[in-house]
């Protein structure tokens, strides 16, 4: 379908989403014009909705945003210099775009997510820096990624999140027959739950405070294991709660544990858990500053590492998925068309049962 307008989601300040009309853009050099057809409502999108700021900034409503990150979609139109794509190649955008001058983005392996001037997708940093929510855009080339025939494009959206989860297991010594544990049941945590399974862990448990998204990941993932945790008011509960799970857990020692919610009790809990000499992968954003129990740090000598974002990881992600050894189907459970998208967002407000990826576009 071809569409002669360009409808976008535009953010002025807290709870002020307006839709309005955008001018298509012309590709630059090394750019695609890309018909975007899914994007999906990120835990940020949401902040950013609902308090207009994320961390010391703030939007202003004279410079609006263009909300959407996690975003998929087919080439329309190429930019001179561009002989990797083709027009009709439906690709996976990776929305964040490095210097491409500095130490992180020019250093072997690369890591570039670390880059200091790096302009993200609807975020404010080094912004604001217009996201996904419309219907066209153009992007760099190399950011595009294929996505083989099998990959819907609600397939395609999800690949944001699962470079999160893929390369926060990739820089764990997660491997085969690795026991590990995942703090937070909701779509990256679940995704990294799968990408530790891809990886060869032998047991995943997977905990919550909510019953309803244990229940979606225990039919998500069949092998996973799930526990429900209590509301734990302090690092004192947290520490108890430890030990009551390992109990719970067969006494297995736990390898590595992914940290996916930024709770302070949380990030408390993922360092009892884990085994002498285990990993704590810090991945959920939270307060600024979290107290760490740092006597159990130091003694277990639990090696503590924080992750952000992706580097070079949406390829194995497709990857992933195209072998099926990360599967998706289901983790979309709410679908919105463009115009629709002040309902989509008001339904993400209400964290209501049953809700676990919100997707608005034209699939």
């Amino acid at each position: 379908m071809v569409y002669r307008t360009n409808t976008a989601a535009v953010l002025y300040q807290a709870h002020d989403l307006r839709m309005e009309e955008r001018p298509i853009e012309t590709p630059g050099n090394g750019e695609v014009l890309i018909n975007i057809r899914a994007t999906g409502i990120c835990g940020s999108d949401l902040h950013y909705y609902l308090d207009g700021t994320m961390g010391p900034l703030r939007l202003d409503p004279s410079a609006p945003m263009i909300l959407g990150h996690e975003a998929s979609g087919i080439v329309t139109q190429l930019g001179s210099g561009v002989t990797e794509l083709k027009i009709g190649d439906r690709v996976a955008i990776e929305p964040g775009r490095g210097c491409q001058e500095c130490r992180y983005c020019k250093q072997d392996g690369g890591e570039y997510n670390l880059c200091p001037k790096m302009k993200f997708l609807g975020s404010l940093r080094q912004g604001p820096n217009d996201g996904s929510l419309r219907r066209y855009a153009s992007f760099p080339a190399y950011l595009c990624h294929k996505m083989p025939e099998s990959m819907s494009y609600e397939d395609g959206a999800l690949i944001e999140p699962l470079s999160v989860a893929v390369y926060a297991v990739d820089r764990t010594p997660v491997k085969q027959e690795s026991i590990v544990a995942v703090l937070g049941a909701g779509p990256v945590g679940l995704l990294t739950a799968a990408a530790a399974f891809a990886q060869g862990a032998k047991s995943v448990l997977i905990l919550d405070i909510n019953s309803s998204r244990l229940e979606f990941a225990s039919k998500y993932l069949p092998n996973i294991q799930t526990m429900l945790l209590p509301k734990i008011a302090s690092l004192d509960e947290a520490q108890q709660q430890s030990e009551k799970i390992q109990k719970a857990f067969d006494s297995q020692e736990i390898d590595v544990t992914f940290e996916c919610t930024g709770v302070e009790v949380c990030v408390n809990m993922a360092v009892h858990l884990t085994r002498p000499g285990g990993s704590v992968m810090l991945i959920g954003l939270g307060k600024p500053s979290t107290i760490m129990p740092t006597n159990a740090i130091i003694t277990k000598q639990v090696n503590i590492q924080g992750n952000f974002r992706y580097a070079n990881s949406y390829p194995k992600s497709i990857q992933l998925v195209q072998q099926e050894k990360i599967p998706l189907k289901g983790l979309v459970t709410h679908r919105f068309a463009l115009e629709d998208t002040l309902k989509a967002f008001k339904l993400a407000k209400q964290n209501a049962e049953g809700v676990m990826k919100i997707q608005i576009g034209d699939f």
